[in-house]
């Protein structure tokens, strides 16, 4: 593994650790909603889900920084996939964060000025994670060879 791919490998690490640590603080408010609401509030689920989004988060962009030596670096589509899914990442991280703390209710149907924010800046791009994936996996298919299938070469006697 060459410099870059482990200096990308690393900074990819230090960010799924960051969207870690943001879902693992969410858990402090998700303790609070679960010790002083019912299991069906608003509160309840708008908690659970930012904890949620934030550890899967996490562990799928360590994941992939576990596997970047099988990526093949320097090509634009790895490095578009690279910030893709950084974004992607702590938009699914910090969206949820501000629907518990602010909306305190799922924005399934925006009605104000700052779900349709939320909405449209932090869950919508919060795909992006599954764009990356494609990319990481196009990366990795393009670099092996196609193997034909050709009959075995066959032998001649020569008498």
């Amino acid at each position: 593994m060459n410099t870059e791919t482990r200096a990308n490998q690393f900074q990819i690490a230090r960010h799924g650790i960051v969207v870690l640590l943001i879902g693992l603080l969410a858990g402090i408010g998700f303790s609070m909603a679960a010790s002083s609401s019912s299991l069906t509030s608003q509160r309840y689920e708008t908690w659970h889900f930012a904890h949620l989004e934030g550890l899967l988060n996490g562990v799928v962009v360590l994941a992939l920084a576990a596997s970047w030596g099988f990526i093949e670096n320097g090509t634009a589509y790895v490095r578009w996939g690279r910030w893709l899914l950084l974004i992607g990442a702590y938009a699914n991280a910090i969206g949820p964060w501000i629907t518990a703390v602010f909306i305190k209710h799922r924005v399934i149907h925006p009605h104000s000025a700052l779900e349709d924010f939320v909405v449209y800046c932090f869950y919508i791009p919060g795909v992006l994670p599954l764009v990356s994936v494609a990319l990481f996996t196009w990366a990795i298919f393009a670099k092996r060879p196609v193997q034909s299938r050709k009959a075995p070469a066959q032998e001649t006697i020569i008498q």
